[in-house]
């Protein structure tokens, strides 16, 4: 076993406008600081950058405005320059210029976190798919193939690779916990904020969407749910938080199409307090996902002991379904109308008791106070 472990993480970015894992990369690496591993993480961010705000972790923004997040030459200098400071890397990602990176300085001393970029639902995105193939037999494979395993967040995410849009034969995978750690927070201060932001939703019940909008995570499904839960009920409502694309501005042109739009509300990205509000505050998460590695607005919705309403795409739907901390559906308007119904029309104590097993779910399965073991032994052992 390994001791004096110090650990350096590289992501392209750890703004949270990205997706998730910003967010568990961070947690995880305080988790890890507190049980005694030093931890780095290099970014491609610009220098100055504030996404992390603590001190129990260095963060060094190496990104320029010259380069991409994705491709920046100046983080192979940089690690040339530093690498003998550490015993053991993470690549956060593939398909970018970080694996060349770890392939080339770094000798089969890394592992990479794939964080659901080989996830099987990719197969529809065809002329994507032909570069991937392209790019993944000349160049992606044989980085990982280099690596000492890449590190997944599920069984079911490991299950699924056998079904994936590319040959991931002779890679090897270790299943590591995954999550967040528990927030600390003044409820009533954050509610506060939160009613005056959104005064609309004082007092009302209402569904929440957290994250990215992208075409995967099933928004349509949502919508149209709503169309039929407003039919039996107006005073409904649905909260979209999430950064403005394309991709958005269609889904606000089928809520009018619908005629639901009165009772929807569109936010941009939310963080920090407000995030954490209307998490507090909303009536359950949603989350009809076609194809999610982990789903962290859902994690975060378990911290807070809220119930959360999702699809079997969600690849940690079988920790809700065993803890009863939560509804799952297949991945269509039919079947995931009736988890949101379903829920609407559950009593009190039913609610209440989906909502201290979202929290016991939280406790048990993600909260990093508690686990991280499984990525400690393996940074102990290999």
């Amino acid at each position: 076993m390994k001791n004096n472990i110090k650990l350096l993480r590289i992501i392209s970015t750890l703004d949270p406008r990205y997706g998730g894992p910003s967010r568990s990369i961070v947690d995880s690496s305080v988790s890890l600081v507190m049980k005694g591993i030093k931890v780095d993480i290099v970014t491609n961010d610009p220098p100055g950058s504030k996404f992390y705000r603590g001190n129990k972790i260095n963060v060094i923004n190496i990104g320029s405005k010259f380069f991409s997040k994705s491709f920046n030459p100046f983080l192979f200098f940089w690690v040339l320059k530093n690498k003998k400071k550490y015993s053991d890397y993470i690549i956060h990602g593939i398909w970018e210029f970080n694996t060349i990176i770890a392939k080339i300085l770094l000798k089969k001393k890394y592992y990479v976190f794939i964080h659901g970029q080989l996830d099987p639902y990719f197969k529809n995105e065809k002329f994507n798919n032909i570069k991937k193939n392209f790019y993944w037999f000349l160049i992606e494979k044989r980085n990982l193939l280099d690596a000492k395993s890449i590190l997944l967040t599920s069984e079911n995410e490991k299950k699924l690779l056998n079904n994936t849009y590319v040959n991931t034969k002779g890679i090897k995978r270790k299943v590591v916990n995954y999550g967040i750690q528990e927030p600390q927070l003044n409820f009533k201060k954050i509610t506060k904020k939160f009613d005056t932001k959104f005064k609309l939703l004082k007092n009302k019940k209402f569904f929440l969407f957290l994250g990215r909008f992208h075409k995967k995570k099933g928004c349509e499904i949502i919508l149209h749910s709503m169309k039929k839960i407003i039919e039996k009920n107006n005073k409904i409502y649905l909260l979209m938080a999430g950064p403005k694309n394309d991709y958005r501005s269609k889904l606000i042109i089928l809520s009018k199409k619908l005629k639901i739009n009165k009772n929807i509300i569109w936010t941009d990205f939310l963080q920090n307090d407000f995030k954490w509000a209307s998490i507090k505050r909303c009536y359950a998460m949603v989350l009809p996902s076609h194809g999610e590695n982990f789903g962290v607005s859902v994690v975060e919705s378990l911290a807070l002991g809220k119930t959360v309403l999702i699809s079997n795409k969600v690849n940690i739907f079988n920790y809700i379904k065993k803890t009863r901390s939560g509804l799952v559906s297949t991945n269509n308007v039919n079947n995931f109308s009736k988890i949101m119904i379903k829920f609407i029309d559950l009593d009190i104590d039913k609610k209440k008791e989906l909502n201290l097993n979202a929290k016991r779910c939280f406790k048990k399965y993600f909260d990093f106070n508690n686990s991280n073991e499984k990525l400690i032994s393996l940074l102990k052992k290999y």
